[in-house]
């Protein structure tokens, strides 16, 4: 048995977290044992996490898994004809036949750069999305299974594209048929992969987006996921235009059309639902879009920090979390990072509200656990509980920038960092100990990610419809030095 010496650990007794002081945890190979003030069974390791923290494994309910390699140039620039939209700048194939930047990536350094981030940030359990490179059903469950992170993933299904024309407008196209046709190889990989690399490999079926699918893949997909008992999950209400366009196209909100097409429900997640009908870039009062979302129990996967660089913020957490709807925290884009999406979670959540008690600690916070293990329909992950799985995650706060936590939930949603984590354990695996990795090396990890940036830039300039380099296009924040010595 590993005994873990608290601290303060935050234990589930069923119905919420709870603060245990001074108390103990005990593993028991994948499984928590025991969870209590004292332990007088067999002991043969033992964790001193004395004055530290002990929480349970956060879970993001959506994230890019790579270095996010191209949307780091933007900055605070941005093409303003793509409105606010970040993937537009780099993501379409050119007309003409120049492909995106995309490949100029090197894609097994780039995921193991993001399992590494969210691991090293204590992020046990993910919701994947997106390709895994050229061989999406090896590359994304190996890499993972190297990292040993709990993962849901399964190759996405498009329904259109996106086309970067020559004069540098982003038009896109529609193809159900090769949609349907991703939904059943994305189905077959399920059946085939789900519930390997001893359980912490699971499937779900996931359409990108909204936007370029139709109702009738929708259904297809929800419907599948269904039979399979998996979650479905897909982009929604992320570009101001998809509540507009649909609007005009049907005489429904993008709400009301799922509901009416039957996709909503408690395993259905939607990324981001920011532009819903009450939000103010909105402004569309006669609909209750959250009453509807609420009344069928889905979840949003929320992340602020990514949308706040942009200049959005959804309207608000405790308005989406009061009408029903299971709002969780997700690590959509660079940093990949739970505790910048928590401090962003409760500061835009105040702001958005214009009220100081609005998105509060605990309920920010049980939104990266609890919430996260509820969209996938879990009771064993998100807690510290007996007969929970061992994912478990070590908080050292004694540091200047954490100082005294009174309230360590308060303290560690405000200020709590990736360098803060001292701990990270898998299915009773350590992952992390003393606050580095222990399955990869992190310099290793970090420089294969550096070495294709001369590539990427050369790329950029020859896809850039007007010949810009990346930094004529994103202008860093400071001009170079010049040097005008004689």
């Amino acid at each position: 048995m590993l005994v873990i010496h608290g601290g303060t650990i935050i234990t589930f007794d069923g119905t919420e977290h709870r603060r245990l002081i001074d108390g103990v945890v005990v593993v028991n190979d994948d499984r928590i044992e025991y969870v209590g003030k004292r332990w007088g069974g067999k002991v043969t390791s033992e964790i001193d996490a004395r004055r530290q923290i002990v929480i349970p494994g956060q879970i993001s309910t959506h994230a890019h898994i790579g270095a996010q390699e191209t949307s780091r140039y933007m900055g605070d620039r941005r093409m303003r004809r793509f409105l606010r939209n970040g993937f537009l700048h780099f993501m379409p194939n050119r007309r003409d036949g120049t492909p995106s930047v995309y490949g100029t990536i090197e894609a097994r350094a780039s995921l193991r750069f993001g399992f590494a981030a969210l691991m090293r940030g204590g992020v046990t359990s993910v919701v994947a999305y997106g390709h895994g490179g050229d061989d999406d059903s090896a590359l994304m469950r190996d890499v993972a299974a190297e990292m040993g992170i709990r993962l849901y993933w399964a190759p996405i299904i498009t329904a259109g594209q996106y086309w970067l024309e020559d004069d540098g407008r982003v038009t896109t196209e529609r193809d159900e048929e090769a949609g349907l046709r991703e939904l059943d190889v994305a189905a077959e990989f399920i059946v085939r992969h789900g519930g390997s690399d001893s359980g912490r490999f699971q499937g779900l079926i996931a359409v990108d987006e909204f936007y370029l699918s139709t109702p009738a893949l929708r259904r297809r997909a929800k419907t599948v996921a269904d039979q399979l008992d998996v979650p479905f999950t897909m982009h929604f209400l992320e570009q101001h235009r998809e509540f507009f366009e649909t609007m005009s196209a049907t005489g429904l909100t993008p709400v009301q059309l799922l509901e009416a097409e039957g996709v909503l429900g408690p395993q259905t997640i939607l990324a981001h639902c920011l532009y819903i009908a009450s939000h103010s870039l909105v402004a569309y009062p006669v609909a209750d879009d959250l009453g509807i979302l609420g009344r069928h129990g889905t979840t949003v996967a929320h992340s602020p920090a990514a949308f706040a660089q942009s200049g959005m913020a959804l309207e608000g957490f405790d308005r989406y979390r009061n009408a029903g709807i299971n709002v969780a925290m997700a690590t959509d884009a660079y940093p990949l990072d739970m505790f910048a999406e928590m401090a962003a979670a409760t500061v835009m959540g105040k702001a958005a509200a214009r009220n100081y008690e609005a998105a509060a600690a605990g309920d920010v916070f049980t939104a990266s656990n609890l919430a996260g293990a509820k969209a996938l329909g879990r009771t064993d992950i998100g807690r510290i509980a007996a007969g929970a799985k061992a994912d478990l995650v070590v908080i050292d706060p004694n540091a200047l920038g954490f100082g005294p936590a009174p309230d360590p939930i308060t303290a560690l949603v405000r200020h709590g960092s990736a360098d803060r984590v001292s701990l990270v354990m898998v299915d009773g695996r350590v992952l992390v100990e003393n606050g580095r990795l222990r399955v990869c090396d992190e310099n290793e990890v970090i420089d294969a990610v550096m070495r294709p940036q001369q590539a990427l830039q050369a790329a950029y300039q020859r896809y850039n419809t007007e010949g810009k380099t990346l930094f004529e296009q994103f202008a860093p924040a400071l001009k170079e030095w010049a040097d005008h010595a004689s």
